[in-house]
């Protein structure tokens, strides 16, 4: 399988970082190629819509996460550098941008994620969504008509940069 969201140019330094038990947390384990943040002191995949100010992205997952349903674990995880690093993942929907015309029509815009998924998560970049640049945290810059895909960067209010890890 593909990763959900890869760096294909310009990673930051790759740190371990914890990650809750899954009793405690109920989320999901992390897999590699998910997009991460912060959220009280763990490790944890960002949500449906994010990143945005309120809820910035620290990076990508290098590797699956290893806690259990009772022991909390690691991930190992690729920092992003903002307006450098350039990431690239499916488009939510690939008929918006089959074109050369839809896909230049989405360049420069500032979207998100789409997360879908209960068993596993699934990651798209939300091509479609309304452009906001003081909110959305990811600025498209290019893609593939032929793949469905889209390569975007984190804008820096939307990078975890502060977070202690």
């Amino acid at each position: 399988m593909a990763l959900q969201v890869e760096i294909i140019k310009n990673p930051g330094e790759t740190i371990t970082l914890q990650v809750n038990d899954r009793d405690t947390s109920s989320a999901l384990p992390i897999l590699k190629g998910y997009p991460v943040k912060i959220s009280s002191n763990y490790c944890i995949a960002v949500g449906d819509t994010e990143p945005v100010i309120t809820a910035p992205m620290l990076g990508i997952a290098a590797a699956d996460s290893t806690e259990t349903a009772s022991v909390d674990g690691t991930v190992d995880v690729t920092t992003v550098i903002p307006g450098q690093t350039v990431l690239r993942a499916k488009a939510t929907t690939a008929a918006n941008m089959d074109t050369a015309a839809e896909l230049a029509a989405f360049i420069g815009n500032t979207v998100n994620f789409d997360r879908t998924g209960s068993t596993s998560y699934t990651f798209t970049v939300d091509e479609n969504e309304a452009t906001d640049p003081n909110v959305n945290g990811l600025l498209i810059v290019g893609g593939d008509i032929d793949k469905g895909t889209i390569d975007f960067m984190v804008k820096g209010y939307a990078y975890e940069g502060t977070s202690s890890y």
